[in-house]
């Protein structure tokens, strides 16, 4: 019996060893291959289409923020340094364009982190202090340029404009956009 066994033990392991070696397990193996492939690119498809990148991103920062904030800085970078040269102008009209195109980059910033409301005023009534840590210093950088734009007898001098543009700069600074 024990031969038996034994020769039924030796013929199976050589039927497998056959097999792996056969044509149609490789077509099995290939069909798998391609199978396994194409259900991670489905994973992946699926995942796109479902959000989840927007919620880890979400969950590992801490609330919804544009991309320009959390990975993509280097543009933002340079779209504020061309902003904050205006600042070295001696012009009067400059600083004020500067402190206006400010105000419209971080409004645009702080809509796209879903703040609800219809201008940047009620966007900033929205923010707690503890979401953004600076959210005073904006709201009067943002009274700022209302003068600007309602007050065309509003005066802003050099030293008002740069201290306006830091309020907006320390705000980029709470998203580390300066590392």
């Amino acid at each position: 019996m024990d031969l038996f066994l034994g020769n039924s033990l030796i013929e199976i392991i050589s039927l497998a060893k056959a097999f792996y070696a056969s044509l149609t397990f490789s077509v099995i193996k290939l069909f798998l291959e391609v199978y396994v492939i194409v259900m991670f690119i489905d994973l992946g498809l699926l995942l796109k289409q479902r959000g989840i990148m927007t919620d880890m991103r979400d969950t590992l920062v801490g609330m919804n923020i544009p991309s320009e904030l959390a990975y993509n800085k280097g543009k933002l970078r340079v779209k504020w340094a061309k902003v904050k040269k205006k600042l070295d102008s001696k012009n009067e009209s400059d600083y004020k364009v500067a402190i206006i195109e400010a105000d419209k980059i971080i409004d645009d910033l702080i809509a796209r982190m879903n703040y609800k409301g219809e201008n940047m005023t009620e966007r900033l009534d929205n923010i707690t202090p503890g979401q953004i840590e600076n959210v005073e210093d904006l709201r009067k950088a943002h009274e700022i340029r209302n003068r600007i734009i309602h007050d065309e007898n509003f005066v802003l001098t050099e030293e008002e404009a740069r201290k306006t543009f830091d309020y907006y700069e320390d705000f980029l600074r709470f998203f580390l956009v300066f590392d």
